[in-house]
């Protein structure tokens, strides 16, 4: 009995240490390739679950194990978006940025929308699309930059803006559209009232919450971190901020929204906090070892019969992404920032990785209804076709714009 028991147990733990180390191999080995991690992880998670079909391995328990560790790498990503954000800077560039994004978003989404649509699927599914394609990835995008030497540039302070605020405004988008998703899909016909009642309230709730954020960032925050640094020492301080930032990301899912916007604001809520905080040691680790898994989780959930159906929109889809980015981020940059780094600036906005796929996994929980294994499959290629491309792409771009005088390396003209 003991050992029978047992198995089940050895067999989660087997498995989760050999995708720790797995992930640690990929880490460094796509470091050597150039290529975003992500990528790796993704293709371990769907390894076991192709290993799965061969030998049954991941039952119920070791499945429950994976979608925990997913759900806390959901909540570390998240959480250290919004940490690695700057509030008080982005508000001083929104001027210029704001064009640029806010043109983006729509053009990007319409794009996902409208190719969606012409893929097959219905309402719901391409509005999940839609919004998953209006966000881009700072963590793929911006690599190539700081290897150029050009982040601090005003090209690449215009990217980053950008690409902070493409993140941001899809996990707010992402919080919408959750929260409407089961008025869509009640009943045989969409009643446009009740959505627009849903959205109204879901607006309202979320200034609320969002307004209690600022409240602690403006007045808790600081003498919090400060007694933090004067009473307690590295690794206990961060882990008692990541503690109090999880706390918050299950309150906002207790209050309808998902842990992911509630992570996200958990970490802007502490980006003011010193760098000592940011910087420590123990967190680096931590969410070193849960953030793989939330890709990993991704990998797992993919439908092996539905990749082959899933080209097609995928195809669609990739298309839809590329477009919809480099005609959304072009066309207003043409207007602010020099003309020769604008197809550098449109090219660094197409990768999709973590809040886009953020948004598929999130919206995937409805069912699928709402996210069909081809959709997830096509999105999910996307996120390895413009994560695996796009930072090569942005590395040539920027070795030409160096040999350039007018390049990134100077300082943009603007018009």
């Amino acid at each position: 009995m003991v050992e029978a028991s047992a198995t089940p147990d050895s067999v989660m733990v087997m498995l989760v240490g050999g995708a720790t180390l797995l992930a640690i191999l990929v880490r460094h080995v796509f470091a050597r390739l150039r290529l975003p991690a992500l990528v790796g992880y993704i293709l371990i998670g769907l390894g076991l679950r192709l290993g799965h079909d061969v030998i049954p391995i991941l039952d119920p328990a070791v499945r429950g194990a994976f979608d925990l560790l997913a759900a806390l790498g959901l909540v570390a990503l998240l959480f250290r978006v919004g940490l690695g954000s700057n509030p008080q800077r982005l508000l001083s560039k929104l001027p210029g940025a704001s064009v640029i994004w806010l043109f983006s978003v729509i053009v990007s989404g319409l794009a996902g929308y409208y190719a969606a649509r012409w893929a097959g699927f219905d309402l719901v599914p391409s509005l999940v699309a839609g919004v998953a394609l209006t966000a881009t990835s700072i963590g793929v995008a911006l690599p190539p930059w700081q290897a150029a030497g050009a982040l601090g540039s005003e090209q690449g302070s215009l990217v980053l803006d950008v690409a902070e605020l493409d993140d941001i405004s899809g996990v707010v988008l992402m919080a919408l559209l959750l929260g409407i998703i089961p008025t869509l899909t009640a009943g045989s016909g969409i009643a446009w009232t009740g959505v627009l009642t849903t959205s109204a309230g879901l607006v309202m709730s979320l200034a609320a919450f969002t307004a209690g954020c600022y409240a602690f960032a403006r007045w808790l925050e600081p003498p919090l971190t400060r007694a933090l640094l004067q009473h307690e020492r590295a690794p206990a301080r961060m882990m008692i901020v990541v503690a109090m930032g999880s706390l918050i990301a299950a309150l906002a899912g207790m209050l309808g929204f998902s842990l992911a916007i509630g992570a996200l604001f958990a970490g802007l809520m502490f980006s003011k906090a010193p760098r000592r905080i940011h910087r420590d040691r123990a967190y680096i680790v931590l969410y070193d070892f849960l953030s793989p898994f939330f890709f990993i989780g991704i990998g797992l959930k993919l439908e092996p019969a539905a990749l082959t159906g899933a080209l097609g929109a995928g195809g669609l889809l990739l298309v839809a992404a590329v477009l919809g980015k480099v005609i959304g981020t072009a066309l207003p940059a043409w207007l602010v920032a020099p003309r020769g780094s604008v197809l550098v600036i449109a090219t660094s906005m197409v990768p999709r990785a973590e809040i886009s796929m953020v948004i598929i996994d999130q919206a995937g929980r409805y069912g699928t209804d709402v996210v069909p294994p081809t959709l997830y499959g096509g999105m999910t290629m996307v996120a390895l076709a413009t994560c695996a491309v796009t930072p090569g792409i942005v590395e040539r771009l920027l070795a030409v714009e160096r040999a350039d005088p007018g390049g990134p390396d100077q300082p943009a003209s603007g018009r």
